[in-house]
């Protein structure tokens, strides 16, 4: 069984992996869900809906999975919670799929990876709570960018996240230009 890390903490933008999260039902991949906070204990989402991770960062082996997805929202407090950034930076050496987007970048930058990859995130050398871990050379003013095995993007490029995402872990056919169409146009079905 192949798995699917997902990380959630208090104000993440569950908008941004909601429909990554939808899309992952049509696949062999089971979403696995983890905070900092003791298992057991709650995290509320932007939306102020509540969420229960079923792991904490305490018992993330990242030999069990294939993938790690970071959300965006205020993620700034996580910037030196060394366990999670462990296991980011696990991922990145291990040569997994990590894919971040809106704020999420900058949980990479604390792990050390943006010094070594091209990026982008809704972050900008104004949000001075993030400036010591972001590396703004490599940031690129693109709306999605892949390097190695990273995928980041802006918050607002949440399909575009999702769909690549998916092409990634085998979800779609490589040749499907736009397998997230239920979801950009609406229908009467």
């Amino acid at each position: 069984m192949k798995k699917l890390l997902l990380f959630l903490y208090d104000s993440f933008a569950e908008f941004e992996v909601i429909t990554l999260v939808t899309a992952l039902k049509r696949t062999d991949y089971t979403l696995v869900t983890f905070s900092t906070k003791p298992k057991g204990e709650a995290v509320t989402a932007l939306s102020t809906l509540c969420y229960l991770p079923a792991r904490s960062v305490q018992d993330i082996d990242v030999d069990e999975f294939a993938a790690l997805v970071i959300p965006g929202g205020a993620p700034h407090p996580f910037l030196h919670a060394q366990k999670l950034i462990q296991v980011i930076r696990s991922f990145y050496e291990q040569n997994k799929l990590i894919a971040a987007i809106c704020g999420g970048p900058s949980l990479l930058g604390a792990a050390a990876i943006l010094n070594e990859i091209a990026y982008t995130a809704s972050i900008e050398p104004s949000d001075l709570e993030y400036e010591h871990v972001m590396n703004w050379e490599n940031k690129r003013n693109e709306r999605l960018v892949i390097d190695k095995n990273v995928i980041t993007a802006t918050g607002s490029n949440y399909l575009d996240f999702a769909e690549e995402v998916l092409r990634r872990l085998g979800g779609v056919e490589p040749e499907d230009k736009n397998p997230l169409q239920y979801f950009r146009e609406p229908s009467m079905s």
